[in-house]
C-alpha cells in the first residue's frame, strides 16, 4: 500500500522510519555512501512490506538516499501479494471455418445439399478475434460484486487524517487497513465492504471519513466442458460473463448448442443462457457474471433447422423445443420484399409419414404455429416479379420506360413535349399481348396522327409502345442483329442458339423490375428495337398461324424485316421502311410470295408498279402476307458520280464530271485540249481498279519472296542456289515501299487525232497526267550513278550507260530494257546497244533500265518480275513528279 500524504512530514517520517527499519539504524544507513549502499543494501521482505506504507514522494527520497532501485521494492511488493487469482486472463485464438461448420450441421438437414451452402448462424461472434474480450477499464463495479483474494481496494481518507491507500486482498481474504489492522473481506459484496470499512473507522477513528472504491480486479478460474472448442480451465476477469468466457475460449464446436448453455455453480445449474438473445435481440439480461469455480456446460445442438430463399438472413439455425415457424421467421429477420409469402415450402421428416413437403403461407396462423423438428428445411421462394399493370415504352420518346396502366391513352404519351426531333412521325407500333395470350397483335400508327388528334388508342396492361428514329444507322448488335437480319422463311432456324437465349431473356424481363435498369433508347435503330418483337413473332408461328413478318429490300430508307400489323398493305410496309429513296424506280418493283401447291412450297414472283399501287386508296392496295418480300429496284444509271481528274499540261486542268459511256478524248476536248508544252508521249493514265490489282500483286510478290528466302535458309541441299541475303533484303525493302500507280499504257497521240480504236471509256476515279518532259534520256538500275542526260540521237544505249558510270557487278546486261515515255517496254536487240544507226530505239523521255542479275536465284521469273515492278514504278513517279 502507498501513502501519498501525511499531516506533518517530520513526525510522519520519524514514525515510519522507526517502523520500517527496527533492526537497522537509519542514520547509519544514510551516512553510508550511495555507492556502498547500492552494493550492500538489499531490503528484506518485512522492510518492503513496511516501506510500501510510505507516501510515494518519501519512498523515492529514501530510495535515492539509500542507493537502491525503487522498482526492486515495488516488484517485491507485487511478488509478495501475487496469487493464482491475479494471473492474466486467458485467450484462445480461433479461425472459424463456417464452411466446415455448415457441412457438419447440414448432415442433420432433410435437404443436406442445399443446407451445406448456407452459413451457420451465430458463429461469426467467435470469428477471427485477435485479443481477449475484456470488460472496459472504466466499467463501474456493481454493488453486488463479491470481493475475493487478488482484488485491489482503493481507500481514501478525509478529515483529521488524509491519504490514499491501495489495499490488496491476500490469500486469506484480508486487507491490512493502515493503523487499524487486518480486516477479512472475502465473500462479501462490494456494497457490504464499503459499509464495513465505514463502521470500522467510525469505531476506531474520530473525525476521519473513508471512501472505498475498487482498484485492479482479480482473475478467476472457471471450467468449460461439453461441446466447446477448447474444453478445460479458463482464467477470466472477475467481471466476465458467460459471453466473454465463450468468446475468449474459442466458442462452441461444430455441433455445440448456442441456445442451451448451462452455468453450473457448486454442482447446481443456476442459469441456462441463449446466445441468440444477445445476437438477435441484444438482450444481455441472462448473461450472468461468472464466479470462481463456475462451470459452463455446452450440450450438443438438438434441433437444427435450415432456411433458404428470400429472407434477410438465410442460414442454418438452432431452434428450442416448442419453437414454431413464426419464431424461426423472427430469427431470420423477416422476409425480403420479393418473397412469395404464400408459397413457402417446409420439408419435414416424421416417423409416421416419412419425408414430406408442405406449402404454407405466412397468413395462415395454424401453419405459423406449427412446431419445428430437427432437420426441417424451409424454402421461401421468389414471388413473380412481373408487374400486373405495366406498359413498356421504348424508343425515341422522352417518357419513362415503364409506366402504369390506369386508363392511359396514346395522346397522353405522345405529345409535343415527349416526342423528340429525331422521332419518326410516320411509323410507330403498339405490340399487344396479354399476360395469358398466345399471339401478339401489332397495331401500326403514325405519331403525327396522334399529335393532330386523328388517331388515339387506350393502352392495356402488357402493351409495348415502340417509337423509332427517322435518321441514323439501321443496325443491331449481337443476338439482336442475328434475329433482325435472319431469314423470315425459316423461323425455327432463326431461333437457334443465341437467338433463342436472346428471346428468353427479353421475354422474362420485359415487365419486371429489371425494366428500370434499361438505359435510354432514344438512339436505337429499327433493327435494334424490332429484334425482340421479330423473335417473338417467329416463336409464335405455327402451321395454322404463319409468321407475321414481311421484308422489303432495295431502294428504301431502312431495308429489313417488319411486323405485319392489322390490315397491313403495301403503303404500311413502305412507311415501316422509312419510305422510298429518291433513286427508287416507282414503275418497277417485284413481289416474291411463298406459295404452297400440292404440299410443296415454292416462290411466285410478280412485277408491280409502286406508283400505281401507292396511288390507290388504302383499302384497295395490295395486302401484305406472311413472308412476302418486296424488292424496290434502282433507276438505271441513277446519277452515278463518275469523275476524272486531268493534271499537267491541259488548258483547263481539274476534276470533270463524266456521263455514262463518255470517252477520254471527249473529256480532253471539254478541258480545252493540251498546251503547247505537253509531252504527249509521256502521258500517264492511271485507274483505281488497276491500282488495287497492283497492290495485290505486290503483296503476293513480297510474300513469295519471303517464302523463297525462308525455304533457302532451311534447305541444305547442294542443288539449292545460294541467295545473297543482303541483296535480297534490299530488294524486299524497295518492293515494300513501292506505291501502286495503276498505270495503263495509252496512245494519247492517236486518241487526240480521233482514232476511236485507241480511245477509252472513262471510269470513276481515273487520272490523266500530261507532263512537260525535258528532252532527255534517263538511266536507272544497276549502274554506278543513275543519271539523266540530254537526248542525243547519235548516242546508243551503251553510250548512255557509260555516261552513268557503266554497269555494276550485279547488273544483268543481257536483260537491259527501255521504258518508253508512254510506259511501254521495249527490249533492244544486241546490235542497238553499240550503234545508233537504227531508228526509234531511243526517244526523248525514255528511261534505260539495267536490271539486277538474278540468274543465281531460284525462281528467276519471280525476281525478274520484282525488279520490273520497282523500276516501272520509279519511272512513272518521276514523270508525275516533274509536274
Amino acid at each position: 500500500m502507498k501513502k501519498v500524504c501525511m499531516p506533518t512530514l517530520a513526525i510522519s517520517l520519524k514514525s515510519m522510519i522507526t517502523k520500517l527499519i527496527p533492526t537497522i539504524t537509519l542514520a547509519a544507513a544514510i551516512v553510508v555512501s550511495p555507492i556502498a549502499m547500492a552494493q550492500s543494501f538489499v531490503p528484506s521482505a518485512q522492510q518492503i512490506e513496511q516501506f510500501k506504507n510510505l507516501p510515494r514522494a518519501q519512498q523515492e527520497q529514501l530510495a535515492k538516499q539509500m542507493g537502491f532501485d525503487l522498482s526492486m521494492v515495488q516488484g517485491g511488493a507485487q511478488a509478495k501479494n501475487s496469487s493464482p487469482s491475479s494471473q492474466q486472463a486467458d485467450f484462445v485464438t480461433r479461425e472459424v471455418n463456417t464452411k466446415e461448420v455448415a457441412n457438419e450441421l447440414a448432415k442433420q438437414s432433410n435437404v443436406e445439399s442445399v443446407s451445406a451452402r448456407l452459413e451457420p448462424f451465430g458463429y461469426d461472434i467467435f470469428k477471427n478475434r485477435q485479443e481477449a474480450a475484456q470488460p472496459a477499464a472504466n466499467t463501474p463495479v456493481p454493488s453486488n460484486y463479491v470481493i475475493g483474494p487478488g482484488d485491489s481496494i482503493k481507500l481514501q481518507l478525509f478529515g483529521k487524517e488524509s491519504g490514499n491507500f491501495e489495499l490488496v486482498v491476500n490469500n486469506e481474504g484480508n486487507i491490512d487497513i493502515p493503523e487499524l489492522g487486518p480486516l477479512n473481506v472475502a465473500g462479501i459484496s462490494f456494497n457490504e465492504l464499503k459499509q464495513l470499512v465505514k463502521e470500522k473507522y467510525d469505531q476506531q477513528k474520530i473525525g476521519v471519513t473513508p471512501f472505498v472504491s475498487m482498484g485492479q480486479l482479480r482473475t478467476i478460474q472457471i471450467f468449460l466442458v461439453g461441446e466447446v472448442y477448447q474444453p478445460g480451465p479458463l482464467m477470466i476477469n472477475s467481471l466476465s460473463t458467460i459471453t466473454t468466457a465463450l468468446i475468449n475460449s474459442g466458442g462452441v464446436n461444430d455441433i455445440g448448442s448456442l441456445r442451451n448453455i448451462e452455468l453450473k455453480r457448486n454442482g447446481n445449474t443456476v442459469a441456462t443462457f441463449d446466445l441468440y438473445d444477445l445476437i438477435v435481440f441484444g438482450d444481455t439480461s441472462n448473461d450472468m457474471r461468472l464466479e470462481q469455480g463456475d462451470v459452463l456446460f455446452v450440450p450438443t445442438a438438438q434441433n437444427i433447422v435450415s432456411v433458404d430463399g428470400e429472407v434477410r438472413r438465410p442460414a442454418i439455425y438452432e431452434m428450442k423445443k416448442g419453437e414454431t415457424v413464426s419464431d424461426l421467421l423472427e430469427l431470420v429477420g423477416g422476409f425480403l420484399p420479393k418473397a412469395d409469402r404464400s408459397s413457402m415450402q417446409l420439408v419435414h421428416n416424421s416417423l409416421t409419414e416419412g419425408l414430406t413437403i408442405k406449402t404454407i403461407a405466412s397468413g395462415d396462423e395454424s401453419a405459423m404455429a406449427q412446431g419445428l423438428k430437427n432437420g426441417d428445411f424451409l424454402r421461401v421462394p421468389t414471388a413473380t416479379q412481373e408487374f400486373k399493370n405495366a406498359i413498356i415504352v421504348n424508343g425515341a420518346i422522352n417518357v419513362p420506360s415503364i409506366i402504369a396502366q390506369n386508363g392511359v391513352k396514346l395522346d397522353q404519351l405522345i405529345t409535343k413535349k415527349t416526342i423528340l426531333s429525331n422521332s419518326d412521325l410516320d411509323y410507330a407500333l403498339v405490340a399487344r399481348k396479354g399476360r395469358f395470350d398466345t399471339k401478339t397483335t401489332i397495331i401500326q400508327f403514325k405519331p403525327k396522327d396522334v399529335l393532330q388528334g386523328k388517331f388515339n388508342l387506350e393502352l392495356q396492361a402488357f402493351d409495348e409502345v415502340l417509337v423509332f428514329n427517322k435518321v441514323g444507322q439501321n443496325i443491331a448488335r449481337g443476338a439482336a442483329s442475328e434475329v433482325a437480319s435472319g431469314d423470315i422463311k425459316s423461323s425455327d432456324d432463326a431461333l437457334r442458339s443465341g437467338s433463342a437465349s436472346f428471346l428468353q431473356e427479353i421475354e422474362t424481363e420485359r415487365f419486371t423490375t429489371k425494366a428500370f435498369d434499361k438505359s435510354a433508347t432514344t438512339d436505337y435503330s429499327r433493327k435494334a428495337l424490332l429484334a425482340p418483337l421479330i423473335a417473338r413473332l417467329k416463336n409464335e408461328a405455327t402451321t395454322d398461324a404463319p409468321v407475321q413478318l414481311a421484308e422489303v429490300i432495295g431502294q428504301v430508307k431502312f431495308p429489313g424485316i417488319y411486323p405485319i400489323a392489322q390490315q397491313f398493305v403495301l403503303s404500311d410496309l413502305i412507311a415501316a421502311a422509312g419510305g422510298v429513296n429518291e433513286s427508287a424506280h416507282l414503275e418497277s418493283a417485284e413481289l416474291s410470295r411463298v406459295t404452297m401447291i400440292d404440299g410443296v412450297s415454292g416462290i411466285k414472283h410478280q412485277k408491280l408498279s409502286l406508283l400505281k399501287e401507292l396511288s390507290l386508296p388504302k383499302e384497295k392496295q395490295l395486302a401484305v402476307e406472311s413472308k412476302d418480300v418486296f424488292s424496290i429496284v434502282r433507276i438505271p444509271q441513277w446519277y452515278e458520280n463518275n469523275v476524272i481528274e486531268l493534271k499537267g499540261e491541259v488548258v483547263f486542268p481539274g476534276r470533270y464530271q463524266v456521263s455514262q459511256g463518255e470517252t477520254l478524248s471527249s473529256v480532253i476536248e471539254r478541258a480545252g485540249g493540251l498546251t503547247s508544252k505537253a509531252s504527249i508521249r509521256g502521258a500517264v493514265f492511271s485507274r483505281e481498279e488497276l491500282k488495287q490489282k497492283e497492290r495485290e500483286n505486290i503483296g503476293k510478290t513480297v510474300e513469295d519472296l519471303r517464302q523463297q528466302i525462308a525455304n533457302n535458309n532451311l534447305s541444305n541441299s547442294q542443288f539449292s542456289k545460294t541467295i545473297d541475303y543482303e541483296n535480297a533484303t534490299a530488294v524486299l525493302d524497295e518492293l515494300s515501299e513501292v506505291e501502286p500507280l495503276g498505270r495503263m499504257v495509252i496512245d494519247l497521240r492517236r486518241i487526240i487525232d480521233g482514232d476511236s480504236s485507241a480511245d477509252i471509256l472513262i471510269k470513276n476515279g481515273d487520272v490523266l497526267v500530261i507532263p512537260n518532259i525535258t528532252p532527255a534520256v534517263s538511266v536507272i538500275g544497276e549502274v554506278f550513278v543513275s543519271t539523266t542526260n540530254m537526248f542525243d540521237p547519235a548516242l546508243s544505249v551503251n553510250d548512255y550507260i557509260d555516261l552513268a558510270g557503266g554497269a555494276r557487278d550485279y547488273a544483268d546486261t543481257s536483260k537491259i530494257y527501255i521504258v518508253k515515255a508512254n510506259g511501254s517496254i521495249q527490249i533492244p536487240e544486241a546490235s542497238f546497244w553499240f550503234s545508233s544507226g537504227q531508228e526509234n530505239v531511243l526517244e526523248p523521255g525514255d528511261t534505260i533500265v539495267v536490271p539486277r542479275d538474278v540468274t543465281n536465284y531460284d525462281n528467276i521469273s519471280l525476281w525478274q518480275g520484282i525488279t520490273q515492278i520497282i523500276y516501272q514504278s520509279a519511272v512513272a513517279l518521276a514523270a508525275i513528279g516533274s509536274l
